[in-house]
């Protein structure tokens, strides 16, 4: 028994251990006017090489009966000022447009719109998908396509945004979205679809150990380990905070989310969020005074301490 149990303990250990590791977060620095306005500017994400930040901005809000329009911030390198955003046209079409999310090889964007052919009542979003031939063009998006209706597909007669992706120990892309629909805990949680032989989405399957009797949203590391959710449990400073979760392998549970104090306020924080591609940096909204405007974009640092092959 004494050998079983000293096996089981070295396989842990070795699991963990295989984990890379960080420092602690910095303390979070606002993006500055040029990216952040006096409107909403939330749900990010950012591409491998740390040059483009694609996220979503109501800036058009006074000319605008549907200001939600999804925007590029582009910069030549990750020590250079990022340059004015621009609108992605053709992604907004009359229809909201929110929560862009790049997939791991960047040729397609994932988002959030109510535009025609939503699986459910008018005014309810859905998870859509754009396709690139080339990653380097940040502007070259194709027809926005639906993921699909369940049971065939992720999305639902109710509401669904905050995609993130990640690939398992398989190679399966996972995409894990938040969605209103009857089935998990809260009024908004967190569901999780595969990636098919066909590049097709299945269907929508709750995440019960990030779901709770309260609004959840999730950006979870691109290797399936970490995850930081916004949510408004008890045991956080403000309205809406943020918390993390860290497992040794995708297929492993997620075990119970902890508070990160250093990024969180009496404010909300969240609103979509995204790691970077190598995990060092994360990108979270946030309506803190010293912002912009109604809720401004940040970011916080951190340095790896070991490698996986360390």
């Amino acid at each position: 028994m004494k050998q079983i149990a000293l096996a089981v303990t070295l396989l842990i250990f070795a699991a963990v251990a295989t984990t890379a590791q960080f420092t602690d977060w910095s303390p979070p620095v606002n993006l500055g006017p040029v990216v952040n306005t006096p409107y909403l500017d939330q749900c990010m994400t950012i591409s491998k090489n740390g040059l483009s930040l694609f996220f979503f901005s109501t800036r058009y809000a006074q000319k605008d009966t549907v200001p939600w329009h999804l925007y590029v911030a582009q910069r030549p390198s990750t020590d250079a000022p990022w340059s004015e955003p621009r609108e992605i046209v053709g992604f907004n079409d009359g229809y909201h447009a929110s929560c862009p999310q790049l997939s791991l090889d960047e040729h397609r964007l994932f988002f959030a719109s109510n535009r025609p052919g939503t699986c459910g009542a008018s005014g309810m979003a859905d998870i859509w998908v754009s396709r690139r031939h080339d990653r380097r063009d940040d502007f070259g998006w194709g027809p926005a396509v639906n993921l699909g209706c369940e049971p065939n597909g992720p999305n639902s007669a109710s509401w669904e945004n905050l995609p993130t992706t990640f690939e398992d120990e398989t190679g399966t892309e996972v995409l894990y979205i938040g969605s209103g629909r009857p089935g998990g805990p809260g009024t908004g949680d967190i569901w999780e679809t595969r990636m098919r032989d066909d590049d097709t989405f299945g269907p929508a399957v709750l995440v019960k150990e990030l779901s709770a009797p309260y609004g959840e949203g999730a950006a979870v590391r691109r290797d399936g380990l970490e995850v930081i959710l916004t949510s408004n449990r008890p045991g956080g400073p403000g309205n809406s905070d943020l918390w993390t979760s860290k497992r040794a392998s995708t297929e492993d549970p997620w075990p119970e989310p902890i508070l990160i104090p250093v990024l969180n306020t009496k404010y909300v924080e969240g609103a979509h969020m995204t790691f970077s591609f190598d995990g060092r940096a994360f990108y979270f909204a946030s309506n803190r005074p010293g912002g912009s405007g109604s809720t401004d974009i940040y970011v916080t640092t951190r340095e790896k301490l070991r490698d996986k092959k360390d």
